[in-house]
């Protein structure tokens, strides 16, 4: 990821004997033996996520072991667990399109209902297209950043034929053609099926209320749920983690909820269908002492009622 530069200078300082500080601590196993109990989409998510978790390029490779590791727990608590952004990776201008042409395929086949009908085959294209944009990160000339280098060219055309064959699959199930042009009307999905997800989170940074372009995301795929349900009325609820006073997160959290609510309403939800809640500290993902800074408890979360 686009941090990886400056992790990588600290773990060179810390091995010529900087201080201790200069190193990073990693959450690469909190994802790993989870009971997973979601859609088979969700569990086929975490199951592919804890395996990239598990993967390094090199040693010091822990970032996206991280990324990747939170991405599965959030699959496994069924919450909402988006793809990749492109702009969130070290790209060139040509992987740059090309990766946007994939995250549209993969999007197209989600709106169409693969999620419903193919969901083992979406759940392997999602991961594989992380696996092969992580593996062809690091390669833009403009940035000099060339540590991805020969070797990686296996791992990036593995990743890419897996994400071919995946969603060649989930399309087909949807009754697509590649152009995500229905060839006739979709099939219609399982009754058990249609139901929407229990929440589409958004996680913040340390004191923003900022909606960052994977949380953009997040939200394009709650309204499009929505959508293709019929269904009108979103809640909204706003969380905070312990790292600030009780009344300051309080605040924090609906200024949070409120910051999606905005985002929905620009995408054309009637504000009419939108109640909003802030719950501060007081519901974490996940518990901790007071004062700590805990990521998964920075966050938002849309009910599709």
């Amino acid at each position: 990821m686009k941090l990886r530069k400056i992790l990588l200078g600290a773990f060179a300082a810390a091995a010529i004997g900087a201080p201790a500080s200069a190193g990073v601590i990693f959450d690469e196993t909190s994802g790993l033996n989870l009971e997973a109990r979601g859609t088979a989409f969700m569990n086929g998510l975490y199951e592919g996520y804890v395996e990239l978790s598990k993967e390094r390029d090199w040693n010091t490779d822990f970032l996206d072991a991280e990324h990747f590791n939170h991405k599965a727990r959030r699959a496994a608590r069924r919450s909402s667990t988006m793809p990749d952004a492109v702009m969130d990776r070290d790209l060139s201008e040509d992987d740059q399109a090309v990766f946007t042409a994939a995250l549209k395929r993969l999007r197209t086949a989600y709106d169409r209902g693969a999620r419903h009908m193919a969901p083992i085959d979406s759940a392997q294209a999602q991961v594989s297209y992380d696996c092969w944009i992580e593996a062809a990160e690091g390669t833009n000339p403009a940035t000099g950043w060339s540590s991805h280098s020969a070797w990686r060219a296996d791992d990036v055309e593995r990743c890419k034929a897996d994400f071919e064959a995946a969603i060649a699959r989930a399309e087909a199930a949807a009754n697509l053609q590649l152009t995500g042009v229905p060839t006739k009307a979709p099939m219609a999905a399982p009754p058990q099926a249609m139901a929407a997800p229990d929440a589409f989170i958004i996680y913040f940074s340390w004191d923003s209320v900022a909606v960052d372009t994977t949380g953009k995301g997040i939200i394009d795929d709650a309204v499009a749920t929505a959508g293709r349900l019929g269904i009108v009325d979103f809640t909204i609820t706003g969380h905070a983690d312990r790292s600030g006073p009780d009344s300051y997160n309080l605040d924090l959290s609906l200024r949070r909820a409120n910051a999606v609510r905005t985002e929905l309403i620009a995408r054309g939800v009637k504000s009419s269908g939108i109640s909003v809640a802030g719950r501060g500290e007081a519901e974490p993902a996940v518990a901790t002492a007071d004062g700590v800074r805990e990521p998964a408890n920075r966050r938002v979360e849309i009910i599709l009622l």
